[in-house]
């Protein structure tokens, strides 16, 4: 299957969103976190740049990161975007400090591969 022509488009802001992520946490504790609703918000807001990166996405490009929990991904955006739930801030944190760094590394691979 072969990639879309938007994929570099969709990896790029994903990868711009998740170094904007980081820097926003830059010099910021997961206590600190939790009373920062500007941190928090801005964090939220990546999150959801990310989850509708990956919902865009083409199958072909998902495919080449069979890793990823891409409905993981897409559904913390629904989440985010549509507040079907209440979020914990200690998920967000550990989203954003964990999860979003490994996922940013698979895609630069992945982008680097697409040209």
């Amino acid at each position: 299957m072969p990639f879309e022509e938007t994929d570099s488009i969709h990896l790029d802001e994903m990868l711009d969103t998740a170094d904007r992520l980081k820097r926003h946490l830059v010099q910021t504790s997961a206590e600190t976190f939790e009373s920062d609703a500007l941190a928090y918000d801005a964090v939220r807001m990546c999150l959801l740049r990310i989850g509708e990166g990956a919902r865009l996405l083409s199958d072909a490009a998902k495919a080449e990161l069979p890793d990823v929990p891409w409905p993981d991904v897409v559904n913390l955006r629904h989440r985010i975007a549509h507040g079907y739930s209440h979020l914990r801030v200690g998920v967000i944190w550990v989203t954003a400090t964990e999860s979003v760094p490994m996922l940013a590394n698979a895609l630069a691979g992945l982008r680097g591969r697409i040209g």
